[in-house]
């Protein structure tokens, strides 16, 4: 079965590239490109479009605004020129991100993923959240549930998994303001927590799984009690 996968982006050269690309992988079928989102909106709602490949940020209406605009999205591989988009995508689960400029190599790659999720379809409601970080010319997806803590450092952030650190570029208060749902406590100004990995809490610390210390802010004790504690407080041991 041929993937029938659409081209969105304002900028004409980059239609002719992704294009070239979509043409060279026998599994994909190419329906055609459109230079905005708007335009794509409309292709989408008239055809039966199994992959959309879209730029991020368009004039009038952005990549990611067109996909949430729609009922039952295709797959998603966003190609964008700016790095800082990662981090707003996790409403509309995209299947990659890949950086501009592109290369063949990293584009078939993508090109698995979507094939792979054709062959392996999954329940959305059954995804764990997640974020994407990226490193060099790639964007690592993380969940949720890995993440240990996050650490403010300068103008990065730490996010501190099981496995190993990774450092994106922009501030804590920002990455506090992209995650979405309850999985995570701020606990610090320099510090936001994994609720799953808290062992023990102390008066000035929180304890986590891996045995790291957390300083609480006297700012955050009140929200640590009422978000985290009260509701699940049973009983005293003394």
């Amino acid at each position: 079965m041929k993937i029938k996968t659409l081209v969105v982006d304002d900028d004409k050269n980059w239609r002719t590239i992704i294009s070239k690309f979509v043409n060279m992988i026998p599994q994909l079928e190419n329906v055609g490109t459109c230079e905005s989102a708007v335009e794509g909106y409309a292709k989408i709602i008239e055809n039966d479009i199994d992959l959309l490949i879209c730029d991020i940020e368009m004039p009038e209406m952005s990549g990611i605004d067109l996909v949430k605009s729609l009922r039952n999205p295709p797959l998603i591989i966003f190609v964008t020129s700016h790095r800082d988009y990662a981090l707003n995508c996790y409403d509309v689960s995209p299947v990659d991100f890949l950086l501009k400029p592109l290369e063949l190599d990293r584009f078939i790659k993508s090109i698995e993923k979507v094939k792979d999720r054709f062959e392996n379809p999954i329940n959305p409601t059954s995804v764990s959240p997640y974020l994407f970080v990226r490193e060099n010319q790639t964007y690592i997806q993380i969940t949720y549930k890995n993440i240990l803590y996050m650490k403010a450092q300068e103008n990065y952030v730490q996010i501190v998994t099981n496995e190993r650190t990774f450092l994106p570029i922009l501030t804590i208060t920002k990455l506090e303001n992209q995650l979405k749902g309850d999985t995570f406590l701020r606990v610090h100004r320099s510090y936001i927590v994994n609720r799953a990995a808290i062992s023990t809490i102390t008066k000035d610390d929180i304890v986590l799984v891996s045995g790291q210390k957390i300083p609480i802010g006297d700012q955050y004790r009140d929200s640590i009690n009422r978000k985290h504690i009260d509701e699940h407080h049973i009983t005293r041991s003394n």
